[in-house]
């Protein structure tokens, strides 16, 4: 009994040892991968082989991505008696839920791809605000323009008109349930 109570014991601090050894070389493949220096390059060779298999060989934009000027997507639906409804999707996202990812991810497909993905979205978002009776719909990247700290201390905001410039993708007529334009 008293063997197998020691072969435990030796068989959780292994496992122990083991698990905090795999923890200790991820993290410095983690560090040392983006790192350009020569002594992280030099250790290059022995981590290739891990940042490779688990896609960890990034630059230092993993740890910070997405970092300066952004577009905004956003689309305008005029109605059957010509007035504009503006929509700005990305406020409806709750960025604590993973469809913020998603979705924004969608909205940034629009901005690269319009003459792709530009109907078949304007027709969903047609669809989706069919009570506006929309006749069609623009859609619409604001590109955010240099915001300096004074900016903001005179109360401005980074997308006030006066620092976003406005890039019309693509204007699409709404389709009725026949498939024709309304």
């Amino acid at each position: 009994m008293g063997t197998v109570m020691v072969s435990r014991q030796w068989r959780k601090r292994l496992t122990y040892l083991a698990m905090s050894l795999f923890v200790g070389w991820h993290t410095l493949a983690m560090v040392l991968g983006p790192n350009s220096s020569a002594t992280a390059q030099a250790s290059r060779v022995v981590l290739q082989p891990y940042l490779s298999l688990f896609r960890l060989d990034s630059t230092w934009a993993f740890f910070a991505p997405s970092v300066g000027k952004h577009s905004q997507f956003r689309y305008v639906i005029t109605d059957a008696n010509g007035r504009d409804h503006t929509f700005v999707p990305n406020e409806e996202l709750n960025w604590y839920l993973p469809t913020d990812i998603w979705f924004k991810n969608w909205y940034y497909t629009i901005i690269e791809f319009p003459e792709t993905f530009g109907d078949f979205f304007a027709q969903l978002f047609c669809r989706q605000h069919a009570d506006l009776k929309p006749v069609s719909i623009t859609l619409l990247a604001i590109q955010e323009q240099p915001f300096s700290p004074e900016d903001h201390l005179r109360g401005k905001r980074p997308l006030d008109p006066e620092f976003i410039t406005v890039d019309t993708l693509k204007h699409v007529e709404c389709l009725n349930e026949a498939g024709s334009p309304k």
